[in-house]
C-alpha cells in the first residue's frame, strides 16, 4: 500500500503497525521513574471562546481561571480543528486531523481507527499512568481505553496512590444548550454554584458587531457568561481536591474548551468565533523546567507568561505524552508544543467544517498570527440553514425573525446570506472581530495567494478526505479496515482538488468544468458539476442557459453524489420539476449520507417549489419509516429529523426558507429562485418547529 503522510515520516506508519508498543516501552524506560513523573489534569470546557477575565474580558467573572493563568501559561492563539465537539475531540484523543481519519463529519461514527493508531489515553495507560475520563467521550471513532470513564471516574480511585495519573474532567454547563433551556431550569441545573452577585447584567453585556443589539441577544450573552462563571467554580472545586490530596504541586493542569462559543457566527462555523478557544497550562514549581521554552525569557516559560504561539488543541496529546516520557509517533499531526521539546512551532493552524447534524458542508480555514483565510467549497449553500435542535433556541428564532424582516445589516447580515463567497480573508490587526472580508481587495492579493497556497499544500499533505462527498467516502470504505485507507489509496488526489479549485476561476472555468463532467472518476465529476452550479450564482442568462443542459445531463450520472449536486444546482435556478425525481430516488439510496443530503435540499427550497417537489413525498414517508432517526449515525440523539422536516416543507406545513422579498442575505442574481410571497408574521416561527 502506498503511504503518503508527512514527507519526513514516510515510513512512520509502517513501523508503528508493529512497533507502537515498543515506542512506549522504550520511551518510558528512558524517562524518570513513575514517582518522578507529573500527574496531568485536563479541565475540559464546552463551547466557549476566551470568555475569561485573564484574557482581558471585563464582563467575565472567572476568579479560578484567572488565578491559574497568573500561576501558569496563557495562550492567546489556541484553536480547535473543528467548530463542534465530536470533530474537535476526535483530533484531541488521536493527535490526528479528522479530515485524514475520515472523522470530519459530526458524529460520523466511522468505526475502528487504523490499526497503527493508539489513542492518547491508551498510550498514557501503557506508560504506567492511571487514566480517568469524567465523563464525555464523543470521539467520532472507537478505540479509546481509559482505566475509568464515567461520572464517577476520579484519580482518587487508583489502587496505588503513588501511581501518576492522567485525568480529565468535563464541565458541560457552558454548552450551547444554555441558550435553549427554560429560565427556571437554567438557574437550578446550570447555574447552581452562583451567588446573587455573580449573575451578569444583560444591560452591561458587550454586543459584538455581528449580533443585533436587542434584548434577546443581551439576555443570551449574559446567561452564557453566567455559565462560564459556573464552570469556573467547578474547576475551583477540582483544584481544591488536588490540594486536599496533597497533589497540587505534583500536577500539571491544562484548561481548554473544545471549540468556540455556541452563539450565531460561533459554534458550527469555521470563523474565528467558532474555533478560537481558551488554553491555560499551569506547571507546579517542581516541574517548571518542563515548561515550553520562551524566547523572551531565554528559558522555560515562567508563571504568568502569555504566549502567542499558534496552538492546535490536538497538540495537547503529544505534549502530555512527552511529559510522560513518550515520544510523538510519526503518524501524529499534533506537536508537543505545550512543554519542553524540539517540536517545530506552527506558522498557522487549520480548521474545517463538514457535515454537521443533517447539513452537508465543506469549509476550510487557515489562521496565522494575523490573517484568517476561509475557503467555502460549497458557496451554493447558505451559511446557516435551518436545523431543528439549533433553531429551537429563542436567540435563533429572534435571528430568523430579523433576517426575514430585512433588519440584519452590515456584519450582522453575513451569516444570513443565501450564498457564500468562495473565499474570505480577514485581518485581525485592523479588524479584531474579523467581519470585513478582504478577499477581493487588491491590497491583500499577495496574502490571499499565500494563504490559498498554504491550504492547498496542507490538503495534499494530509490527504483531506473532505474532498469527496460523504456518501462517496463511505462507499469506497466498504470492505476496508478504516476510512483512513480510502485516502491512502487515492492516486489522483491532486487532480480532484484541482477540479474543486476551478471555482476560483469563475466563468472562465466553464469549458474545463464541462470537460471534467465526462471524467471516469465520480469524485472529479462531482466537483465539475458542483462548479458549474456555482458559476450560475453570478453569471448572466447566456452563460446559465449553456450550463443548464450539463446539469440536466448529470441527473443521470451513476453516482448519487453527482446526481444530487446537479439537482441542487437546478433547484437554485427554479428547475424543480427536473430535480424532483432524482431527489426522490436519493431518499431510497442505501447510503444514509445520500438520503440526508436529499432531504436537506428539499427543505431548503422556497414555498413556490412545493407543488413540483411533492413527487418525493412517498419516498420521504418510506425513508422515515425505515430509518430510526434516534439511532441514525450523525444525527445526534434524534434531535434533528431531516425527513420529517422535508415532508413538512414540501407539503406546506412549515417553511424553513428565509430569502427573498427584501429579506437579509437574499441573492442579488435575478436568476436565482427565491421566495416571492411575503413572509409570515413573526409569530409563525412556532410553525417551523412542528
Amino acid at each position: 500500500m502506498k503511504i503518503r503522510m508527512k514527507s519526513k515520516n514516510l515510513m512512520a506508519v509502517i513501523l508503528c503497525r508493529g512497533l507502537a508498543s515498543l515506542w512506549i516501552v522504550t520511551a518510558t524506560a528512558a524517562s524518570a521513574t513513575a514517582e518522578d513523573r507529573p500527574n496531568i489534569l485536563y479541565i475540559a470546557l464546552e463551547d466557549i471562546t476566551p470568555m475569561m477575565g485573564c484574557y482581558g474580558d471585563k464582563y467575565a467573572r472567572t476568579p479560578n481561571f484567572d488565578r491559574l493563568a497568573a500561576e501558569g501559561i496563557r495562550y492567546t492563539h489556541a484553536y480547535s480543528v473543528g467548530p463542534v465537539c465530536s470533530v474537535s475531540r476526535s483530533s484531541i484523543v488521536t493527535g490526528m486531523y479528522p479530515t485524514t481519519l475520515g472523522t470530519m463529519h459530526h458524529r460520523s461514527n466511522v468505526g475502528k481507527p487504523p490499526a497503527f493508531l493508539e489513542m492518547i489515553p491508551n498510550q498514557m495507560r501503557k506508560a504506567g499512568y492511571f487514566t480517568t475520563n469524567n465523563a464525555k467521550t464523543d470521539y467520532n471513532i472507537g478505540g479509546a481505553q481509559w482505566h475509568q470513564s464515567g461520572g464517577k471516574a476520579h484519580w482518587r480511585n487508583r489502587p496505588d496512590k503513588n501511581q501518576p495519573f492522567f485525568a480529565k474532567f468535563d464541565f458541560h454547563e457552558c454548552h450551547s444548550s444554555i441558550t435553549k433551556i427554560p429560565e427556571n431550569v437554567i438557574v437550578q441545573k446550570r447555574l447552581s454554584r452562583l451567588n446573587p452577585e455573580d449573575f451578569h447584567d444583560p444591560a452591561k453585556a458587550s454586543i459584538p458587531p455581528y449580533h443585533p443589539d436587542v434584548p434577546m441577544f443581551r439576555k443570551a450573552w449574559s446567561r452564557y457568561y453566567d455559565s462560564v462563571t459556573q464552570v469556573d467554580y467547578r474547576a475551583g472545586e477540582i483544584i481544591d481536591q488536588l490540594k486536599e490530596d496533597g497533589l497540587w504541586e505534583d500536577t500539571i493542569v491544562i484548561v481548554w474548551a473544545d471549540h468556540g462559543v455556541g452563539m450565531p457566527r460561533g459554534k458550527h462555523t469555521a470563523w474565528e468565533q467558532g474555533t478560537h478557544v481558551p488554553l491555560i497550562v499551569r506547571y507546579p514549581k517542581k516541574y517548571q523546567h518542563l515548561a515550553p521554552f520562551d524566547e523572551a525569557q531565554g528559558g522555560p516559560a515562567k508563571p504568568g507568561t502569555v504566549l502567542d504561539d499558534m496552538i492546535c488543541l490536538m497538540d495537547m496529546g503529544p505534549s502530555v505524552m512527552k511529559l510522560a516520557g513518550i515520544e510523538t509517533p510519526g503518524y501524529m499531526h499534533g506537536r508537543a508544543l505545550l512543554c519542553k521539546s524540539d517540536a517545530k512551532k506552527r506558522d498557522y493552524v487549520v480548521a474545517h467544517r463538514d457535515r454537521l447534524d443533517s447539513r452537508f458542508e465543506m469549509v476550510r480555514a487557515i489562521r496565522d498570527k494575523r490573517y484568517r483565510y476561509q475557503r467555502n467549497f460549497y458557496p451554493n449553500l447558505p451559511y446557516k440553514p435551518y436545523e431543528d435542535y439549533e433553531f429551537g433556541a429563542p436567540v435563533l428564532m429572534e435571528w430568523v425573525k430579523l433576517a426575514r424582516a430585512g433588519k440584519l445589516t452590515g456584519a450582522m447580515e453575513m451569516p444570513a446570506m443565501r450564498f457564500k463567497p468562495i473565499e474570505e480573508l480577514y485581518d485581525s490587526k485592523s479588524d479584531p472581530h474579523m467581519v470585513r472580508n478582504l478577499a477581493t481587495d487588491p491590497k491583500y492579493a499577495g496574502v490571499l495567494k499565500l494563504m490559498r497556497q498554504r491550504l492547498e499544500e496542507w490538503m495534499i499533505e494530509t490527504i483531506d478526505l473532505g474532498i469527496m462527498a460523504e456518501a462517496e467516502v463511505h462507499k469506497r470504505a466498504q470492505g476496508k479496515s478504516a476510512h483512513w485507507d480510502v485516502g491512502q489509496e487515492l492516486d489522483n488526489y491532486r487532480q480532484i482538488l484541482a477540479c474543486a479549485n476551478l471555482q476560483l476561476k469563475g466563468q472562465a472555468a466553464v469549458p474545463e468544468l464541462e470537460s471534467h463532467c465526462k471524467d471516469a472518476d465520480p469524485a472529479i465529476r462531482f466537483w465539475a458539476v458542483s462548479g458549474l452550479a456555482v458559476v450560475t450564482q453570478a453569471a448572466g442568462p447566456n452563460v446559465v442557459s449553456g450550463i443548464v443542459p450539463w446539469l440536466k445531463s448529470a441527473l443521470n450520472d451513476e453516482s448519487v453524489s453527482v446526481r444530487l449536486s446537479a439537482a441542487e444546482g437546478l433547484c437554485n435556478l427554479g428547475h424543480w420539476r427536473d430535480a424532483a425525481p432524482v431527489l426522490g430516488e436519493a431518499l431510497a439510496d442505501p447510503m444514509i449520507a445520500a438520503r440526508i443530503r436529499a432531504s436537506g435540499i428539499l427543505d431548503t427550497q422556497p414555498p413556490e417549489a412545493s407543488p413540483e417537489l411533492q413527487v418525493a413525498l412517498e419516498n420521504l414517508h418510506a425513508a422515515a419509516a425505515k430509518t430510526n432517526v434516534k439511532r441514525m449515525r450523525g444525527i445526534p440523539y434524534g434531535l434533528n429529523d431531516p425527513f420529517g422536516r422535508a415532508y413538512k416543507a414540501i407539503s406546506g406545513r412549515a417553511n424553513y426558507y428565509r430569502w427573498g422579498m427584501g429579506a437579509s442575505g437574499s441573492p442579488e442574481s435575478p436568476l436565482m429562485a427565491v421566495q416571492k410571497t411575503p413572509f409570515a408574521k413573526p409569530t409563525d416561527a412556532k410553525n417551523e418547529r412542528e
